[in-house]
């Protein structure tokens, strides 16, 4: 997939944020994502035109103004809602267990962080905040002041939306036999892998298997398997391992099938994405 020239996508992980933190800023006109989840919550603001989007199957478009808050886990999409005026948006991915440690202090309780079932808020003030601290992140030059923009962020979200369960994520958790699947998908992914091969584990047919695992992630077990893949990818290239090296790494055939993949999903090339982080 050629990229066009009108978007400007930059993705990078912050090794000295948390652990390792992805951050974008991006402008979009042609380009868009396919079905696809993190392993981490993503908080994002727009700050021009509008993205059309659907998360666990829910369509909804996101205008200026929006703050966007998705939990791990959750399937979701993303392109112009009119090609000839793209979006603009800033995000953050990060962990549950930042998140997590932030709303010890905002929240305190017990129970799991929970955002609720609004993906979207328009709150224009929240946006610019926001967006404010992913400039930030890619101006500064300050551990220590990035790494303030960043809990300060995390506070005002949480504050605003936060709230705290018992139930956490029940609403995303998979059925026990679904779980397995994904759990020896998380540590085979490097190898090949079949149907048969995972559908034996849950005990099912690979028929069977195949159309409770979509119904139970919103993925196919192949989409779902080059997700795991290329977020894995990601954390070798952000440690410098080369594209090549990562693409069989990771189990993908070659460098250009890893390519491919990664820029249809990110926008970017693996290049890119590791000179980024450097």
């Amino acid at each position: 997939m050629m990229n066009n020239k009108r978007d400007d996508i930059k993705l990078w992980r912050d090794n000295g944020l948390s652990g390792g933190m992805e951050i974008l800023r991006a402008s979009c006109f042609e380009h868009s994502y396919p079905a696809h989840f993190h392993n981490e919550f993503v908080i994002a603001a727009f700050a021009r035109g509008a993205q059309r989007h659907r998360v666990c199957r829910h369509a909804g478009v996101a205008a200026a103004g929006t703050v966007m808050i998705i939990h791990p886990g959750e399937v979701h999409t993303g392109e112009a809602l009119q090609r000839d005026k793209g979006w603009d948006y800033s995000a953050f991915y990060p962990s549950e267990s930042l998140v997590e440690e932030a709303a010890a202090s905002v929240l305190g309780g017990r129970g799991s962080v929970n955002f609720g079932r609004d993906v979207m808020r328009h709150d224009p003030k929240v946006a610019r905040g926001l967006l404010q601290a992913s400039l930030l992140m890619t101006q500064s030059q300050d551990p220590l002041e990035k790494e303030c923009a960043l809990f300060q962020m995390l506070g005002m979200v949480i504050g605003h939306y936060g709230q705290r369960t018992h139930r956490g994520a029940a609403t995303r958790a998979l059925r026990a036999d679904m779980r397995r699947a994904t759990d020896f998908l998380q540590t085979a992914y490097h190898q090949p892998v079949t149907v048969g091969e995972v559908a034996s584990i849950v005990g099912l047919s690979e028929f069977h298997f195949m159309r409770t695992f979509q119904a139970s992630t919103g993925l196919s077990v192949h989409r779902y398997l080059t997700q795991i893949r290329l977020a894995r990818a990601k954390t070798l290239l952000a440690q410098g391992v080369s594209a090549a090296q990562t693409a069989l790494d990771v189990g993908f055939f070659d460098q250009s099938h890893f390519t491919r993949h990664f820029r249809t999903h990110f926008g970017i090339t693996p290049g890119a994405f590791g000179a980024a982080c450097r």
